[in-house]
């Protein structure tokens, strides 16, 4: 892709070979590269519903500032439109759903700015907001917290994918059974990890203590067992 080109007639033409394919979109979700009227315009035009977080906007910034001091509820309903400069100019309605940030609750933080603990931009850096193009489902309370906790997924993925460039060092081979091989190692090894340490945390549980487990030590772990059964099938003592 050419510097400068536009990646929304990409994504719109993946999606179209998606539905050529048969598949059905439900929730299409999106980082904040992708935070373009034009974009949510078509993939609702496609049946389609997008989850992408919101940017700190002039009044977005507003609506969360409002929720904070206890006006209205975390649910608000939005205009997103594209630029006024723009040639051809997209609207789309959108919810926004603010959330507290992990290790707060949105009580809690609404709680400790009434009271004087925290000041006003205290309070909104422990918030956050997504927005979406599907209307609330049943009670609203419920529907933003499956909302917001299914665009969760997405951020898992994307950390994921970092954790798997942690792991040990790239290929750079042009070929590609190469590539493919050092993928499927790394994903091996990441649900190594990752199983290790839910076996770790249930443990922890069970004896109510805290227990980290990092990549670094599973990984250090698998090297352990690795040299301690080769030094044994070689009849290596120690």
């Amino acid at each position: 892709m050419a510097n400068g080109q536009s990646k929304i007639p990409i994504i719109i033409e993946f999606l179209d070979h998606l539905l050529d394919l048969g598949f059905e979109l439900n929730y299409v979700l999106m980082d904040r590269e992708f935070y373009r009227a034009v974009l949510l315009h078509e993939i609702k035009a496609k049946n389609g519903n997008v989850l992408i977080p919101t940017k700190e906007y002039k009044k977005v910034r507003g609506m969360i500032e409002a929720y904070i001091k206890g006006e209205g509820n975390r649910v608000r309903r939005y205009t997103f439109s594209s630029a006024t400069d723009a040639k051809h100019r997209f609207f789309q309605h959108v919810y926004l759903i603010i959330k507290a940030k992990r290790r707060f609750t949105l009580q809690g933080v609404k709680r400790d700015y009434r009271m004087g603990k925290i000041s006003l931009d205290d309070a909104r850096k422990r918030v956050f907001a997504i927005m979406t193009t599907e209307k609330p489902k049943g009670k609203t309370s419920s529907w933003a917290s499956r909302t917001s906790l299914f665009y969760r997924r997405r951020w898992l993925i994307e950390t994921g994918f970092s954790d798997l460039n942690r792991i040990n060092r790239r290929w750079k081979s042009n070929h590609d059974n190469v590539r493919y091989f050092d993928m499927l190692a790394r994903l091996l090894l990441y649900n190594s990890w990752k199983m290790n340490k839910k076996l770790i945390n249930n443990a922890g549980t069970r004896e109510r203590k805290r227990r980290k487990w990092t990549l670094a030590q599973n990984q250090d772990y698998l090297k352990q067992i690795f040299l301690t059964r080769e030094k044994k099938s070689q009849g290596v003592i120690g």
